[in-house]
């Protein structure tokens, strides 16, 4: 399931769940396996991801700044970071996608999309869907103080 698909006629940026990374019932089980895949005319590029629920959170808050009018930079996993701009040049914004991967196999890549209208509303969607689909399976609550006598 996509978390991140923005497409145009040249190029894609795709962020695709996979799946939780070890179904069960304790706070590490709550990552989510993706796989970040980039395609242009000039590179096209493969990255396995754990998406903690964090960063997932994160992801969220994002979404709502993008659907804003905002430009964002997200943590997706470790030193992974992806950053949309928007480029008002052009009577439709257009997202400009950055992945920068430097500090772990020292690739960052841009690509300009033309997605057309909509494509951050579009993100929302996906990050409903996805939530949906893999809500958070641990709920952490404060210990009583019964629990430590």
């Amino acid at each position: 399931m996509d978390l991140i698909h923005l497409i145009d006629p040249d190029s894609s940026v795709r962020l695709r769940v996979l799946g939780r990374s070890r179904p069960g019932g304790t706070t590490y089980n709550d990552h989510l396996d993706a796989e970040l895949v980039i395609t242009s005319a000039f590179a096209n590029g493969r990255l396995g991801l754990c998406l903690s629920p964090e960063a997932m959170d994160d992801w969220s808050t994002a979404v709502v700044e993008l659907c804003d009018g905002q430009g964002v930079r997200w943590t997706a996993a470790g030193d992974t970071e992806i950053r949309i701009e928007i480029d008002r040049h052009f009577s439709t914004p257009r997202p400009i996608v950055t992945v920068d991967d430097s500090g772990e196999s020292g690739v960052s890549v841009r690509v300009v999309l033309d997605p057309g209208n909509g494509w951050d509303a579009k993100l929302r969607e996906q990050l409903v869907q996805v939530r949906q689909a893999w809500p958070n399976e641990v709920a952490t609550t404060p210990r009583s103080r019964n629990y430590w006598q």
